[in-house]
């Protein structure tokens, strides 16, 4: 009787020093967070939008993409904006024809996304694009660097 008492005394006090009985800490249980896209990538990050643009706004689009390199440079960061407007072929008569309602723009960053605060140069080409634009898909893309 005094053993099985000596066997339960020290089956208890040993218990939570037994890793299967042992409490977990919280921070254990959590996958671990997911890497960055912008760690992942050895080359240089660009942001690729296909945006639909509003009738009659393309000059505001190009507008805007300007603004925002201007903001760039002003923020002394290597960044690199670019539009391409998308070409269309008339199926009847082949002819080609660069559209008034879409574009493709690029967003280049070197070195991650820009250090500088958002200001009221930020708001304005951000606003400009948003009245003469609607974003309608966006891609992180790695460019690799050879």
């Amino acid at each position: 009787m005094r053993l099985a008492s000596l066997l339960i005394a020290v089956s208890t006090l040993a218990l939570p020093f037994n890793p299967v009985f042992a409490p977990t800490p919280v921070a254990a249980q959590q996958a671990p967070a997911p890497a960055s896209p912008l760690t992942l990538c050895k080359g240089t990050v660009n942001v690729v939008r296909v945006s639909d643009i509003k009738p009659g706004m393309m000059d505001k689009f190009l507008q805007a993409a300007a603004a925002q390199q201007a903001w760039y440079k002003q923020a002394g960061t290597p960044d690199q904006i670019q539009v391409m407007r998308i070409m269309v072929q008339d199926p009847t008569s082949k002819a080609w024809s660069v559209s008034e309602t879409q574009a493709i723009t690029t967003h280049t960053t070197p070195n991650g996304p820009a250090k500088a605060a958002h200001d009221a140069a930020w708001d304005t080409f951000v606003a400009m694009f948003a009245d003469s634009s609607t974003i309608k898909s966006t891609y992180l893309a790695c460019m690799a660097s050879m």
